[in-house]
């Protein structure tokens, strides 16, 4: 079998978060073209109406790996007798259980949802973490508006706050009503609606009158503490006008998500989970500060901590959401667009397979090949001289076209991008600008900034330079680097990992035209590395498309002399300092540096 198997264990039937990411992540390895084999760990009662699940349950696959979704001990009976487990699971404090640490450290690989997670877990466990967001449910958004299901009663006649949760301290319901009494009275078109369960009628009921009685506000408020179906929360979701999530901590929140993703404003507290793919330039966030965990739990201790949101900063957010609601409007529905190509069941379901594969890359080689080398559509291939078009979010995010299979950003890069300064910085003391040649998002611009050294960057694509970090972009140009003529001179011309994806006639253009800008040297970092049985050709490890001019050291030497680029006995005794330092060393880098 070509395609990657994956035995899914966790809860598709179930109505509950977990629930609500089992099912998408299982839509999202299916559009990905993962075979499936599903085990129910709820053993319950069959609920929901997605035939598709049904199909998957038990099938006779032989997998690649076995994924475990779900709280740890739940499932540790299971996956300790297995080899190749992956480990799915989410949390909302600032440290992890210590009952889940010898389960998760059998895994070969854990996944979380959030970066908030991963820097929990990480500090805790013997290797790496792996985020893998929840994707979008399958088939969102449901159309709008085409939603007939009665909310008895409920009407659109007023502004409507609303949230989706079920009743505990963690969901914070009392903050909610707390923060929206003291924004509104009767007096204020508006309705909080909050959906919870229904066994918390009763206390609902009475936190809400206590509220009342202390802030003396009649503002209008409907608690449904009852089961609806899945129609009915989508009917909610069209009526709402802000969705209102005051959590104290959150692994990630499906209700709050779906309303971003709709582009309907939301007001959050500004903590955890859903900080992955809220934008403060687009959502209101809620100031918070630190507060012990009481809440009983079995997992929660009271050494952990999560957020005590600030309700009168909540209220003045609802305040201004309800003001400047057409500000509001326009703002999330912008930001939703992005949110849906970003957590799109498809970009997901790339971004899992991407870490399979370097799994199977890792441990099993001849499995791996296999699978890559069927996988590989000829489509992704550039047309040569790469267009600028080509390096986009398959390039830089979902891994398809690159070896980025985490992505590519600033979380997982800035360290690296800190201790290249740094060598910088050593090896060219005297060096006092630098132009970054293909310098994609900028990182290495921001880096060298950060570490005291005047620096620009120039980069062809459209995409890196619309996702590039914001502390730099205007000391980015857009230009292909060959066609690239600056108005300032700089020191030192820096090519990491560019030329390999410039066409020979470009490599020529670009060497050549850049010595008329540049005072001192070229200092470049080149992929050597030929596949022995296609010279000329990316070494069979190598994923990413854009390789396109995979030479010797020889063939890349003869270049620079070419251009006109020489190399003096200083020049190559500083070459074999850089070749020799650590961090070139542990990078595999190969480094080549001319003067002009």
């Amino acid at each position: 079998m070509n395609e990657l198997t994956v035995t899914y264990y966790g809860h598709p039937f179930d109505v509950s978060g977990y629930g609500e990411a089992c099912r998408a992540t299982i839509h999202a390895l299916d559009r990905a073209g993962v075979q499936l084999s599903l085990v129910d760990l709820s053993g319950h009662a069959k609920r929901g109406t997605d035939p598709f699940l049904g199909t998957l349950l038990n099938r006779r696959v032989p997998p690649d790996f076995h994924l475990f979704h779900g709280i740890p001990p739940d499932w540790a009976g299971r996956g300790f007798p297995l080899r190749n487990v992956i480990a799915m699971t989410v949390w909302e404090t600032n440290k992890m259980p210590s009952q889940w640490r010898n389960i998760l450290n059998h895994a070969i690989d854990v996944w979380l949802p959030c970066q908030f997670n991963r820097q929990v877990f990480d500090g805790a466990l013997e290797k790496p973490t792996f985020v893998l967001p929840h994707p979008l449910p399958q088939n969102f958004p449901p159309p709008q508006g085409g939603n007939s299901c009665p909310l008895n009663g409920l009407t659109s006649g007023k502004f409507v706050f609303y949230s989706v949760f079920e009743w505990q301290d963690r969901k914070n319901p009392k903050g909610i009503l707390e923060a929206y009494l003291r924004a509104f009275s009767d007096n204020d078109p508006t309705l909080l609606v909050l959906k919870t369960n229904a066994s918390a009628a009763c206390a609902a009921q009475a936190t809400l009158a206590d509220a009342r009685g202390r802030l003396q506000s009649g503002a209008s408020v409907e608690i449904r503490a009852e089961e609806w179906t899945h129609a009915q929360i989508n009917a909610l979701h069209d009526l709402g006008d802000c969705y209102v999530s005051l959590h104290r901590g959150e692994g990630w929140n499906y209700p709050l998500f779906e309303a971003a993703a709709r582009g309907t404003p939301v007001v959050s507290t500004a903590f955890s989970g859903p900080l992955d793919y809220l934008d403060p330039a687009a959502h209101r966030f809620v100031r918070w500060n630190p507060a012990p965990v009481l809440q009983p739990y079995r997992f929660y201790h009271r050494s952990m901590q999560w957020a005590e949101p600030d309700p009168t900063h909540a209220a003045e957010q609802l305040r201004w959401v309800f003001e400047y609601r057409d500000s509001a409007r326009c703002s999330a529905a912008a930001a939703a667009l992005t949110l849906r190509e970003r957590f799109s069941p498809e970009s997901v379901g790339q971004s899992a397979v991407n870490r399979m594969l370097a799994l199977l890359q890792r441990t099993q080689p001849d499995r791996w090949q296999e699978i890559a080398r069927s996988r590989q559509p000829a489509s992704l291939e550039p047309s040569l001289p790469i267009p600028p078009e080509w390096f986009d979010r398959n390039y830089f995010e979902t891994g398809r076209k690159s070896n980025w299979e985490r992505g590519y950003n600033w979380t997982n890069f800035g360290s690296l991008f800190k201790e290249t300064a740094e060598f910088l910085a050593e090896m060219f003391p005297e060096a006092d600008s630098f132009l970054d040649a293909g310098c994609s998002m900028g990182f290495l611009v921001r880096a060298l900034r950060e570490n005291g050294k005047a620096a620009w960057g120039v980069d062809a694509s459209h995409y890196a330079l619309a996702h590039s970090d914001v502390s730099v972009r205007q000391f980015i140009e857009q230009h292909r680097v060959e066609e690239h003529s600056p108005s300032r001179r700089y020191s030192m011309l820096l090519a990491f990992s560019i030329l390999e994806s410039l066409t020979p006639a470009q490599i020529q253009q670009f060497l050549t035209r850049a010595r008329a800008f540049t005072d001192h040297a070229i200092f470049a970092v080149i992929n050597c590395s030929e596949d022995p049985e296609r010279p000329g050709t990316r070494s069979r490890s190598d994923r990413d498309l854009s390789h396109v001019t995979m030479r010797s050291r020889a063939w890349w030497h003869d270049q620079f002399v070419q251009a006109g680029w020489r190399q003096d006995l200083m020049c190559r005794h500083v070459q074999r300092l850089c070749q020799r330092h650590s961090l070139a060393t542990r990078m595999g880098w190969e480094t080549f540096l001319y003067a002009s």
